[in-house]
C-alpha cells in the first residue's frame, strides 16, 4: 500500500501560522514559527504503519524548509519521498498535488493504474480531493478523525 500524507491540518497543527492567503503562509513559514506546529492525531497513526512493507510519502502545499524537515524527524514521521511547493510556485494546490501524484508514480516506477489501485491520501482541503479524486485517486479528509481524538 501507500499512504499519501498531507501535513497542515492533516497531520501537523500549524493553525499559528495560517493567514488569509498563500502569501501570508509563505511569509509566516518561519523556523521560530514551524517549531510551534503540533501533531495531529493522523500522525499517531501514521508513525505505527510498517515501512518494510507499505510506502510512506508526504505530499504539502508548503515549501519545504530545513526547519520543517528537522521537525518531521524529531517527531518520527518517516517517509520514503517528499514532495513540496516549490519555491516562488503559486499553483493552485489541486493541480499542485496531481502533478505530485504523476511526479510520485514515476518515482515509484508505478503506473497510474497501479496508483489508483493502492494509493490512499489523507489531505483536509477539498480542492485536492476533487483533483485527485477525478484522477481516481482515493483521497480521505482527515478534520473528523483528528477531531474525534483531539480531546
Amino acid at each position: 500500500m501507500l499512504f499519501i500524507f498531507d501535513l497542515d491540518d492533516t497531520t501537523i497543527n500549524s493553525q499559528h501560522r495560517q493567514g488569509e492567503t498563500l502569501a501570508d503562509w509563505i511569509a509566516n513559514n518561519t523556523p521560530e514559527n514551524v517549531a510551534k506546529d503540533s501533531l495531529l492525531p493522523l500522525a499517531h497513526s501514521w508513525r505505527t504503519i510498517d515501512q518494510s512493507r507499505d510506502i510512506v510519502v508526504i505530499m504539502t502545499s508548503r515549501v519545504i524548509a530545513d526547519a520543517d524537515l528537522a521537525f518531521l524527524a524529531r517527531s518520527g514521521l518517516r517517509y520514503r519521498f517528499i514532495y513540496s511547493r516549490p519555491v516562488g510556485s503559486m499553483i493552485p494546490c489541486g493541480q499542485l498535488k496531481t502533478a505530485m501524484v504523476l511526479q510520485c508514480a514515476r518515482d515509484l516506477g508505478r503506473s497510474l493504474a497501479w496508483m489508483r489501485s493502492n494509493a490512499y491520501m489523507f489531505d483536509d482541503s477539498n480542492e485536492v480531493k476533487k483533483a485527485l479524486q477525478s484522477m481516481g485517486i482515493r483521497v480521505y479528509n482527515p478534520t473528523k478523525y483528528n477531531n474525534a481524538r483531539s480531546v
